[in-house]
Parts: structure tokens; sequence; C-alpha cells
């Protein structure tokens, strides 16, 4: 494979850059930079030089011998001041060398991968992490990266191993019958197995708003506040706010942090009966927005909170807008004033309450669609299993525990389907 090389920091000008370097030709950076080799794992300051001997700049270099590196291979770590043109004339040198090239998005832990330093649910928690904005976030991407997951996965794969090893050994001796006892463990770990499976998927979709999202729509008439609401809790101008009614027309939205839950809120088109066409467009999106939505917060400033019928399981939250003003005061709903920052806390604690509530027992949570997919198609093979004679046909059902298991282990180590890979890794960040 190429040495790659990439910046590990901010793209940007800044007080220290950190260049690292991974591949077959790594030890050759002394040579290139013409310093004197440092002992493995010492941080050591350098001066670096380019092909004609002008000095580039006195960095600190850290050499990591393979395999005991973050990848797997030799690893150069150079940490130059943060200049622009100092990282662009390391680069210069780097690029006269015909085996060098810059790292592709996510190479570095593809590499870590590839070489067995991690699995793909680490990796995946390691960029998790990095995009990580709130505490659950980063408690879930954290246990990922530090192989909860894994194991997880690892210990069904074991015992759906184990299973097809008692199968295995029914073919073997075909003539003799399956001991009751063995039968009895075999049935027991096996519905064990698709209840714990099937618990996980169900749980599946809040590991999966953990990592982009709870949705919370907004909805309601016009001018009662909406985006009123959206701007002060995100303590920005997303929307426009006029006494003109119909000023929002597309759904606008914004993530916040409510208390450690990730949370994408959004303002809608007011909800009335219109001649105008894109408006009619901007309050179908808007319901259309409600019904995918976890919680829906409709408003309202003068206690009429009737919308149009929503096909949604969602939680609904009847929030009173404009609470300050008596004469809009009609009883109903949690009351709250933006202008005098009233109710606005005792909203967010009902929405975060409600997010606990969902919450699963299990903290390992699948937190993307191939996790799901993996898990969906290793449970139909198991179920498969309670339909076949296991007496006349064991073979058709250790076929069955064999996809099983090829399965479940997809999730961790794909290392023949280059296309999910690259689909994986491409998320990544430069440098990583």
């Amino acid at each position: 494979m190429d040495t790659i090389y990439s910046s590990a920091t901010n793209a940007q000008k800044s007080a220290i850059k950190i260049i690292r370097i991974t591949g077959k030709e790594t030890s050759k950076i002394p040579e290139i930079f013409s310093f004197k080799p440092p002992r493995p794992r010492v941080a050591s300051l350098r001066r670096l030089y380019d092909s004609n001997q002008n000095i580039i700049d006195d960095a600190v270099v850290i050499f990591f011998p393979g395999p005991s590196s973050v990848t797997g291979e030799d690893v150069f770590e150079i940490h130059t001041h943060g200049s622009l043109i100092i990282e662009k004339k390391i680069y210069d040198c780097l690029s006269t060398r015909a085996s060098f090239r810059i790292a592709n998005r996510g190479e570095f832990t593809k590499r870590a991968f590839l070489n067995g330093k991690i699995d793909l649910t680490q990796a995946e928690g390691i960029n998790d992490l990095i995009n990580a904005e709130t505490e659950n976030q980063f408690k879930s991407s954290i246990s990922h990266y530090q192989g909860e997951l894994y194991e997880k996965l690892t210990l069904w794969r074991r015992d759906v191993i184990f299973l097809l090893s008692k199968l295995e050994a029914l073919i073997d001796f075909s003539d003799e019958e399956l001991p009751q006892e063995i039968k009895a463990v075999f049935k027991k770990k096996l519905s064990n197995l698709i209840k714990e499976m099937k618990n996980s998927i169900k749980s599946s979709n809040y590991g999966v708003r953990i990592r982009n999202g709870f949705i919370i729509t907004i909805i309601g008439k016009p001018n009662v506040g909406k985006s009123s609401l959206i701007n002060y809790l995100s303590n920005k101008k997303i929307a426009i706010v006029t006494e003109e009614a119909g000023t929002t027309r597309d759904i606008l939205e914004v993530l916040l942090d409510f208390d450690g839950f990730p949370v994408i809120l959004n303002d809608t088109a007011g909800l009335r009966k219109t001649n105008s066409n894109v408006e009619k467009i901007g309050i179908n999106r808007a319901l259309k927005k409600a019904e995918s939505s976890d919680i829906i917060l409709i408003l309202s400033d003068c206690g009429d909170f009737s919308i149009p019928k929503l096909k949604s399981g969602a939680k609904k939250i009847l929030v009173h807008t404009k609470s300050d003003l008596k004469k809009y005061y009609n009883g109903g709903g949690i009351k709250i004033s933006v202008k005098k920052d009233i109710g606005i806390k005792e909203l967010i604690k009902i929405i975060v309450n409600h997010l606990e509530i969902l919450t699963p027992k299990d903290n390992v949570l699948l937190t993307r669609k191939r996790h799901v997919q993996g898990i969906k198609k290793a449970v139909s093979a198991l179920k498969q299993i309670s339909t076949i004679n296991l007496a006349n046909y064991p073979e058709l059902a250790a076929e069955d525990l064999r996809v099983a298991a090829t399965e479940i282990g997809n999730i961790t180590n794909i290392i023949d389907v280059e296309e999910i890979l690259d689909d994986i890794f491409n998320n990544f960040c430069i440098g990583k």
C-alpha cells in the first residue's frame, strides 16, 4: 500500500499542526527532511530541511513502529508551528516521492481496521465520537469505540456457533438421536438469542436518534409564536418574525442540546386555509414532518389547539404562547412567553422527561442502518429453524445458523465488500 500523509489538526492557521504519515515508506521521513532518526515513541526536537537544505521548521517528531501503532503500520507524527506555509512545504517534500500521497477520508482508521487494530463498530464509534455534540452522543460513541457493541455481537455469534456445533455433531452421527437435554438447551438458547436480538432491533430507533437527533416539530396556526420560539431556543435568528401571517413557508431546522439529548427542532408553516399554492405546499410539508417526528409541539396563543388529524403516535405537547398577554390567556397547555422568558425551562424539562422515558434499558445500541439490517437477517434465519424438523433435516437448520453467524460477523468485520468499506470510511474527516 502507498504511504499516506495528512494533517491531523485544524486545516486553518493554528498554534500547532500535527502531520501524520503511515505506510511502508514511513521510516524514510528522517532522510526526506534531513534529520537524525529519533528513538521509537520518544518525542524529539528536530530541524526539518527541504530538498535544497532550506530550513522548514523546528518540529517535534515521534516515530511509532508498527505493528504497535494506531494503524498497525509504521507511523510518524510531525508537530510543527501552525503556519499554513510550513504545512505546504512539508507536503511539497512528501509529494515528490512516488510512493507517498495525501490520505483519503478516514484512511488512517481504515488501515487500523484492515490491520486488525479495531473492528468496524469501533471505527464507527471513533467517527461518532469526533462528531458528538451532546452528552448522550458522547456516551453512545465512547461505548462503541471501547468495543461494547463488538463484545455483544461476538457473544451472540459465539452462541450461534455453539448451536451449530451441536447440529454438526448430529449430522456426523446421523443414525443417533439428539439427546433430550441437548434438545432442551438448543431450544432455550435459540429462543433467548431471538428475543435479545429482537429487543435490540426495537431499541435501534433510539440509537439512531441519539446519533442524528430526536425530531421535534413545532406546528400551529400563523402568528402564534412558532418562529419566535425556535429563535429563542437556538439563540439565533433562524426564522423571520413579523406580524404578517404566513412568513414561514418551508421547514426550518436547527440542532440543539436539551440536557444531553440531541434535538432537531423544526419550525413550520402556519396551519390555515389559504389560496396560495406555495403556502399550501408549506402546510403539507409541515404536517408530513410532524407525522415523522418524535415530539410535536402544538402552539396556540388563545387556547385553540385544533389541528388537522395526524397519522402519528408521537408525543404531543400543548404550548400556550404569549402567556404574558392576559388578553390571549384562555387556559390549557404549558404556558410560555418568549418575550418575558416564562415557562421555557419547564417546556424543555417536559421534553427531556419524555426522552428519558424512551431510553431503553440496554445501553449498547444498534445505531446504524447496516447494524439493524444485519441483525434482522440473523433473526430471520434463526426463526426459520423453528419450522425445521431437526431430527430429519439438521443440515437445513445448520445452514440457517451459518447464515446468522455470517450476518452478525459482517457487522464487525466486513472484509470482502470494498464498496461497503468505502461508504463507511468516506464519512470520516481527512486525517482520521
